[in-house]
Formats: structure tokens, C-alpha cells, sequence
């Protein structure tokens, strides 16, 4: 009888939970229905709220990398990462490996001014004056038109070396080509040395890198041997000279010393 009573229940049980399952079917489909439409919307108004719109537009922006101009329909348009990743390799394709700026002959010459130029349009918009000495470049606009524009003393050496002319004053395209590491006088190349220090520790000049495919630097911006022996050559002898210096000096100073002797003796 237990028996019977446990399987009367169970089977009650059972067919009491076919029909609720059956009835709250529908109910519990319209629920999940209803949370994946909410997921939905939710998804949708988080991709157009206007903080999400601007910084996609900020990040898609047409204008963003593009030369645009007012008279002219067309338009050059870059990716700014891009950019600045071709501009990051330009960069360093541009440098030596010391990580001085390499120059061609091209831009020295760019930044030259003609003899018959007039000293206003010498510097006009806003024309920087370069010069190479020993295959170094310099800025010497600070210097103005009074010594390198087309009546300046030094009108010739802008836009190109010209680093013989600096010692020998030929300044013309012949004197700018000596070979002047051919010079058996080092006092000569010491000269040239001289002046180039001059540039170096200069003020207001400012130095803008290297001449490349010259005979001072390779075309990766390397220290050619010749240029190595002219600057050796220049220092051994700029070394002498200061000693010959000081020695004339001493010797002036006791030969002084002497005469004031000898006049108070008398």
C-alpha cells in the first residue's frame, strides 16, 4: 500500500510539473526575449552616445592628414601614424652614425646667396645662409648680408666649401678647389683648422651637419681618412706654433727685463 501511495504521488507530482512547465513555456521565452533585445539596445545606444561619436570622429577625422585647399578640389590625404612613422625612418635615414644631419651638396647650395642678388632679397622669406668648412655646415645668417650677401666679404664661401679659399683668400671656383691635403705645409691646413674652430665655437653660428659624397664625409655621414689626416696635421701643428708663441713671448718679456736693467745701471 506504501507502495502504491509513493507511485499515486510521484505520478501526480509529475504530471502536475508537465503542465506547469507546459504553461510557462511561452512566459519564459518572452523573458529571455526581452533580456537579449535589452542587451541589444544597450549595445546600440553605448556605439551612438556622443562621448563614443567624438572620439571616433576624432580618431576618423576626413581632414586628418590632408592638404586641404579652398581653391582646389582635391585633396591629399595620409594616415598620421603613417606619417609620422615615414617621417620617424626619413629621420634617422638622415643621420650619421655620430647622429649628425646628413647634407647634400644640392641643399648647401640652396642656402647660398648670389652676387647679384640685392641685400634685401638675401634673406627674404626668411632665407637662411649656410657654409661648409672641412665638410661641417653652418648657419650663419646671424652674420647678415654685410658679410655674406652679395656684396659681403664672404659672399663666395656661402652655399658651398670653400675650404682652401679660407687660408689661400682665392675665392673664387679655382681657389675652392685646391687640394689642400696636398699642402707639405701644415701651418697652412692649421689656418683652415683655425677658422673652422671658429664656426664651431661661435655665438650665434649654428652647426647643421655634415657634407656628404665630399672629401671630408662618405655618404652615410662618415669621417673620410683625409679629412681624419687634415684636422691631425692641423692640431700637431697648431700645437707647435703655440709653443713658438709662448717662447717669443718669454723671450720678449726677458729681453724687457733686461733693458730696464741696464737703463738703471745708468
Amino acid at each position: 500500500k506504501k507502495s502504491t501511495l509513493i507511485a499515486a504521488t510521484y505520478n501526480t507530482f509529475e504530471s502536475n510539473t508537465t503542465t506547469m512547465r507546459r504553461k510557462t513555456a511561452p512566459l519564459t521565452t518572452l523573458v529571455w526575449l526581452i533580456i537579449a533585445a535589452s542587451i541589444l539596445l544597450s549595445s546600440v545606444l553605448e556605439e551612438r552616445s556622443p562621448i563614443k561619436m567624438m572620439a571616433v570622429t576624432a580618431t576618423t577625422s576626413p581632414n586628418e592628414g590632408c592638404n586641404n585647399n579652398d581653391d582646389n578640389d582635391d585633396q591629399t590625404c595620409t594616415d598620421p601614424s603613417t606619417e609620422e612613422e615615414s617621417a620617424t625612418t626619413t629621420t634617422t635615414k638622415q643621420l650619421s652614425p655620430s647622429g649628425e644631419r646628413l647634407i647634400t651638396s644640392t641643399e648647401l647650395a640652396s642656402h647660398g646667396i648670389k652676387s647679384t642678388e640685392s641685400k634685401e632679397a638675401a634673406t627674404a622669406g626668411g632665407h637662411t645662409i649656410w657654409l661648409s668648412i672641412l665638410g661641417r655646415v653652418f648657419d650663419v645668417t646671424s652674420g647678415g648680408p654685410s658679410y655674406y650677401g652679395p656684396k659681403g666679404s664672404y659672399n663666395f664661401y656661402s652655399g658651398r666649401d670653400a675650404s682652401p679659399c679660407f687660408h689661400s683668400g682665392k675665392n673664387n671656383e679655382e681657389g675652392a678647389a685646391v687640394n689642400l691635403e696636398e699642402w707639405e705645409d701644415d701651418k697652412h691646413l692649421m689656418s683652415v683648422y683655425d677658422w673652422s674652430q671658429f664656426y664651431e665655437k661661435h655665438e650665434t653660428y649654428q652647426f647643421m651637419g655634415v657634407l656628404i659624397n665630399s672629401k671630408y664625409y662618405d655618404e652615410n655621414g662618415e669621417e673620410m681618412d683625409v679629412r681624419k689626416d687634415i684636422v691631425e696635421r692641423a692640431s700637431k701643428a697648431k700645437i707647435i706654433a703655440d709653443k713658438e708663441k709662448e717662447a717669443r713671448k718669454k723671450a720678449r718679456l726677458e729681453k724687457r727685463k733686461a733693458d730696464r736693467e741696464k737703463n738703471m745701471k745708468k
